[in-house]
Formats: structure tokens, sequence, C-alpha cells
């Protein structure tokens, strides 16, 4: 099932903020729905929308304190929203990232010990193919 991705607001009139709250929604929306490929077109834009942010003026990390404080009420509501939409979509991709690091754990520990399965589901040592044999 694909759920409706909410329309993205106009480029002229969206501020980067803007933009990557859309993003970040549309991103959850790709991961409930497991939809990869859309998920890999969202990934590209929001790395974009991030990088355009690092380039702003004040938006560096040794930017002065009075700089950020100073920032209007509406962009501080913009990236407490960032802030919470982020939040989200990391605890939307923390179990398939547990599964994934599970598996990946599973199979590093058998290629370690080199242990193969026989038809019959018995453990073997896998045997190094031939002219790699250690002496």
């Amino acid at each position: 099932m694909t759920l409706a991705t909410p329309p993205a607001p106009a480029a002229a009139t969206a501020s980067p903020l803007e933009a990557l709250v859309h993003c970040l929604e549309a991103e959850y929306s790709a991961l409930l729905a497991e939809d990869y490929e859309r998920l890999g077109a969202i990934l590209a834009r929001k790395e974009q929308l991030l990088a355009r942010l690092a380039t702003l003026p004040g938006a560096g990390v040794g930017a002065p304190q009075g700089d950020r404080a100073r920032a209007s009420a509406p962009v501080r509501q913009a990236l407490s929203r960032v802030r919470e939409l982020n939040q989200r979509n990391a605890q939307a991709l923390a179990p398939r990232a547990a599964g994934n690091r599970a598996r990946l754990h599973f199979l590093q520990s058998a290629l370690g010990r080199g242990a193969l399965y026989g038809a019959d589901g018995s453990v073997h040592a896998a045997s190094a193919p031939a002219g790699k044999r250690s002496a």
C-alpha cells in the first residue's frame, strides 16, 4: 500500500526549512509504506536541502550565539518541527535497523567461523578454496 505524499511546497515560495519539513513528512510516509524507491529520491532531496541550509548565514557550527538567538519565532518553530519529525522517523526506522544489524552480525559470525550447513541441517567446517589453504 502506497501512502499519498503531501504536495510539495512551491519551490519559489518554500524556505529550505519548509522544504525540509516536507521531506521529513514524505520520508515517514515512504518508511511506513516500505516504498524504498521513493525513499531513495526523498533522501537525496533531503541531503540537498541540508547542504543548502548549512551554507546559509548563521547556520555554521561556529556561528555566534547571538545570531541563533535572533532567529525569528517561525524559524524556531520550523527547527523544532524538523527535530520532532527527524526523531519520529528515526523511531520508525529503528526496528528495521536493529533487524539488519542482527542479520549482518549473524552473517559475519558465520563467515568468521567458516560454518556451513549440510542438507540435514548439521554444521560443517568450511574448507578453504583450492590454492587458498593456509599452511
